[in-house]
């Protein structure tokens, strides 16, 4: 009796947890913030010229309400292709003592609510190919499409005859191979050999197998990545530092467009599964889409896996550098939802 008393408490005990747990909706909704995000260098002695960039945010379901640069010499704005992304780029002649670079900005986020499988009965086959080779390509730096991804392709679509369908079949199969878990070497890269095998990773990990599994599909996919925000509705108060990166996918779905997903979040939040598939919160802000990029188009650096943090480079030689991202949320000024 004890020992069934004991479970029944623990068992009503989890549920309640998890209910508490619970993301409320007000908590999805638009958000209005102000940031800092600063990046700040010590060149190596003897350096002669020290070059800085620092990503800017998009503009696709936000708006860039306010956007100011400051550092230790004028910065410029460069766009970089072929993914559109903007940075900030300061750049200084033998650099003494410890080089600044630090935008703020206020931005407006969106919540996004798809109806996906309202919106689009239309099959891959409906899909301009040319129109979408980028985002099909099935080489393209760490997304590869291989024969295991391909297999996985095949079999999880079988049966299912539009993009739509496919598309959330990808997403289930991604969500149930892969666990949210930092703990094994070679996570974050978006290493897909490592990805099928291990079957742990963070979100760099789950979006670039599911862009790879889509793109095998016939579906374009394309990778978003920016800066989470607290999860809350926007009345925190006081500035809150961001630790690290949060990345997403979307798929595009002819009558829908582009479709957001966010399987490592809905891995973390379960209850919000349904939610991540069409639906994107508005606790982030979106700054770059790039991978595998050169900063300089006719440049020899390594290539970038993907572009959030800054890149600092001392007489063309990458060098170590630290930064910090503050946020401060605002009062939304009617920001709305993306339908």
């Amino acid at each position: 009796m004890h020992l069934l008393l004991a479970v029944v408490l623990l068992v009503t005990g989890v549920a309640a947890a998890r209910a508490d747990d619970a993301i409320p909706p007000a908590a999805l909704g638009p958000r209005v913030v102000r940031l800092t995000y600063e990046a700040r260098v010590t060149p190596p002695d003897g350096a002669h010229v020290l070059e800085l960039w620092l990503p800017l945010p998009r503009e696709e379901d936000l708006a860039v309400l306010a956007l100011r640069l400051d550092g230790t010499a004028p910065a410029t704005v460069v766009h970089l292709a072929p993914s559109g992304d903007r940075a900030a780029y300061l750049r200084v002649a033998e650099p003494k003592g410890t080089v600044t670079l630090t935008e703020t900005a206020t931005v407006a986020r969106r919540e996004v609510r798809t109806p996906v499988a309202a919106a689009s009965r239309a099959a891959p086959a409906d899909i301009d190919a040319a129109t979408y080779a980028f985002e099909l390509a099935p080489a393209q730096g760490t997304i590869r499409i291989t024969d295991e991804v391909r297999a996985i392709a095949r079999r999880e679509t079988a049966g299912k005859p539009t993009v739509v369908a496919k598309a959330r079949a990808l997403y289930d199969w991604v969500y149930d191979h892969m666990q949210y878990d930092k703990t094994v070497p070679g996570w974050g890269l978006g290493d897909i050999p490592y990805c099928l095998k291990v079957g742990k990773g963070n979100c760099t990990d789950f979006h670039t197998l599911f862009i790879a599994l889509a793109r095998a599909s016939g579906i374009p996919a394309r990778w978003n990545m920016g800066f989470p925000l607290a999860y809350g509705d926007g009345t925190a108060g006081g500035p809150q530092e961001v630790k690290g990166y949060h990345c997403w996918a979307e798929f595009y779905a002819p009558g829908a467009g582009w479709v957001p997903v966010d399987i490592s979040e809905a891995r973390k939040h379960p209850e919000l599964k349904a939610y991540f598939f069409g639906g994107l919160s508005g606790n982030r802000v979106l700054f770059t889409r790039a991978r595998d990029l050169l900063l300089e188009p006719d440049g020899t650096a390594r290539r970038l896996n993907y572009f959030i943090y800054p890149v600092a480079r001392a007489d063309g030689q990458e060098v170590s550098s630290e930064w910090t991202l503050h946020y401060t949320d605002e009062p939304s000024g009617g920001a709305g939802s993306a339908q």
